[in-house]
């Protein structure tokens, strides 16, 4: 029994939805499993719960079977939003880079819309909750000053954190949240990719390559192989639980022979082969996607992070967030464990769990922080990225 045959006609039509790009083959998949849909309503909940609502707008904009809907019509107008927003998104993008520069400050720009460009190629099908910059961690607190100077102010830690507040969110987090006066987005100041520096710890923004997003504009991101690695490590520490984060390695997997090849070894040279065969293995179920050429078989723990990351993305197919499902964030995070064996990871894993949040100090914030790693549906929610 293949798992989509364990699939809800609505959660199916979710997956040719997200299968980029939208050609011939993908446009009659799309069509025909669109005659199974019963309920746009839950539809309409797992778009939004994946955040694929523009792929979805797209998919549906080809089935008569919708012409007229209420669905096609939120849909279209939640597309057009979201295409909005990012070209919002892309000044502000463009604006932030441009004033961290200034002050030589060097910079390079994670996921959001130039990721979207380099694997759509174009805006308002992929939604972008903020704006993900990487600066130096020598340079947190000129870039702050500088996007204070620019209409942004720090909101996570909040204005009022302590000294000691700060530096322990410097210690074991990976970024500062800022929001600005006039815009519903962000930016998240990182000074590494991962809470855990044994997670791609090396990549920097001095590794940043220039990419013209638009005529006359280009903006610096990391490499290719890097952003892919990026990727996968970014859906793995989420379980993979939002479908728009696999659907974007699924269409980079399409567009390069070797990219399946290239994310092994990369992986496998920083010692993190497992989550990134687990989330081939799970690419390849739901989406067809090739596996590298030379693929030894999967060991335990890649097929553990496979099991949970299909748990989590599944789940009960009814729109539910992870956090409000029993258990699932509690595989979740006990599942970063399996990432590596390297005893230093493990301790980084458990120091940030253990710490990174805790109001103080002594053996009571321990036990507060150890709750959060098994975090119980009951604790507070914290909605992935």
């Amino acid at each position: 029994m293949t798992v989509r045959s364990l699939l809800r006609a609505e959660f199916t039509f979710l997956l040719l939805a997200t299968t980029w790009p939208h050609d011939a083959a993908a446009i009659a998949a799309i069509r025909a499993a669109a005659k199974d849909v019963t309920d746009t309503d839950l539809l309409m909940a797992l778009s939004r719960r994946h955040h694929v609502t523009g792929l979805v707008a797209r998919a549906v904009g080809h089935c008569h079977r919708f012409a007229g809907s209420r669905l096609r019509r939120d849909l279209q107008a939640e597309a057009m939003a979201l295409a909005e927003e990012q070209f919002r998104q892309l000044m502000q993008t463009h604006h932030a880079v441009a004033a961290l520069r200034a002050q030589d400050i060097s910079v390079a720009v994670l996921k959001g819309v130039p990721a979207a460009l380099a694997v759509y190629g174009e805006v308002g099908v992929r939604r972008s909750v903020d704006i993900d910059l990487l600066v130096g961690r020598d340079h947190v607190d000129r870039a702050r000053v500088v996007l204070e100077q620019i209409g942004y102010a720090r909101s996570a830690p909040p204005p009022g954190a302590t000294a000691h507040e700060l530096q322990g969110s410097r210690r074991y987090g990976k970024d500062w949240g800022f929001d600005h006066f006039h815009s519903d987005t962000g930016i998240e100041l990182h000074w590494r990719l991962f809470q855990n520096p044994r997670l791609l710890g090396c990549v920097d923004a001095g590794d940043a390559q220039a990419r013209t997003v638009a005529p006359g504009l280009s903006l610096p991101v990391l490499p290719p192989h890097v952003t892919a690695l990026y990727l996968v490590l970014h859906g793995a520490e989420h379980a993979w639980s939002r479908l728009k984060w696999l659907a974007d390695l699924a269409a980079l997997l399409r567009q390069d022979t070797h990219m399946p090849g290239r994310i092994a070894a990369a992986a496998a040279a920083q010692g993190l082969a497992q989550p990134a065969m687990a989330a081939l293995l799970l690419s390849r179920e739901l989406y067809g996607t090739p596996m590298p050429e030379e693929t030894a078989m999967p060991g335990w723990r890649a097929r553990a992070l496979h099991a949970v990351a299909r748990a989590s993305l599944l789940g009960a197919q009814d729109g539910a967030e992870l956090e409000d499902c029993a258990t699932a964030t509690t595989r979740k995070n006990l599942s970063h464990y399996l990432f590596s064996r390297d005893p230093r990871f493990w301790w980084h894993e458990l120091a940030y769990d253990l710490f990174h949040d805790a109001d103080g100090r002594g053996l009571r914030h321990v036990a507060q922080r150890t709750l959060n790693v098994l975090r119980l549906p009951a604790a507070a929610k914290v909605s992935p990225r």
